[in-house]
């Protein structure tokens, strides 16, 4: 995977360093998970003022009266909405947006939890980016052995995907609300997979400008069997296939044909049955990597589109 940075754009240059920051959480049976992300933003060292929407995309009143009776209400502003009447992250991202107060949004997971610094470093690459990205990691919140059945992109920059544009994750996003306005906010027609990837180009793609922060870090929690990462990696492979044909005009592609030769022969030589391959981690990055490629199979089938 590529690396690249993206230059301030024109449009960028009027956004200054927000004084407050709506932090949205899209919620689906996020109890008990959660509780550990909101200790995490309760933690912050951000000098300004912030808020915290959660927004349930299950309506769940087991959450919400959990929520409302938290002991970081306060703390946090805490609120709860309800996006269950359209299923899928990017709806409840877009119902929690437009319920905040501030003029900078700040997007993480129910199951993730940020660092201290995480806002302030958000806050400070927001002056002149209309959108934010940051790192993260796989250490705190995983199994020793779990923590290597995926990469993580490098800390220095952020990664290119589909040979195209920067993009960074949902998990770790900032949007000024004025941008986010402007282009339409969130797909709702990409409900999980390559929602992030979407907006993030697509908001390139109208001239704003993709800051990245490796300050901005968060420790990101995997799935923890080799069925769930299998399916995972399929589903975001099958993603990034619609979204290659989405956007081939502006220049994604996939990589070449050849590639699939590549792939085949990791799979042989990393075969779970094969004895250098019993150890649980190197099992877990074959299922890893073969989810992956059979989403990009799959992705070319579904979509008519071919991208290996």
């Amino acid at each position: 995977m590529k690396t690249a940075q993206v230059p301030v754009s024109e449009v960028d240059e009027n956004f200054g360093r927000p004084e407050s920051i709506s932090v949205v959480i899209a919620a689906y049976r996020a109890l008990p998970d959660i509780d550990t992300q909101l200790s995490a933003l309760a933690a912050q060292d951000f000098d300004g003022d912030f808020e915290v929407i959660v927004s349930d995309n299950l309506g769940d009143d087991e959450l919400r009266a959990h929520l409302d009776d938290h002991p970081l209400r306060e703390r946090l502003q805490l609120r709860w909405v309800d996006s269950a009447d359209v299923a899928g992250t990017s709806h409840a991202r877009n119902v929690g947006t437009r319920a905040a107060r501030s003029a900078f949004i700040a997007y993480c997971d129910q199951d993730d939890a940020v660092y201290p610094g995480w806002l302030s470093a958000v806050a400070d690459t927001a002056a002149g980016h209309g959108m934010v990205g940051g790192l993260l990691e796989r250490e705190t919140l995983n199994d020793p052995v779990v923590a290597q059945w995926r990469a993580i992109p490098p800390a220095d920059e952020l990664p290119v995907l589909a040979h195209f544009l920067p993009i960074t994750f949902g998990a770790n996003m900032g949007i000024w609300r004025s941008a986010f306005d402007e282009i339409g906010g969130w797909d709702d027609s990409y409900p999980t997979a390559g929602s992030d990837v979407e907006i993030c180009w697509r908001a390139q793609l109208h001239g704003y400008s993709l800051g990245y922060n490796p300050e901005a870090l968060v420790a990101y929690r995997y799935r923890t069997t080799a069925r769930d990462m299998f399916g995972q990696a399929s589903e975001y492979s099958v993603a990034e296939a619609r979204l290659a044909k989405q956007y081939a005009a502006q220049g994604a592609r996939g990589n070449h044909p050849v590639a699939v030769v590549v792939y085949a022969a990791w799979l042989l030589f990393r075969l779970p049955i094969l004895p250098w391959n019993w150890p649980k981690a190197r099992r877990g990055q074959w299922y890893w990597m073969a989810g992956a490629i059979a989403g990009r199979l799959k992705g070319s089938w579904v979509h008519r589109h071919l991208y290996v």
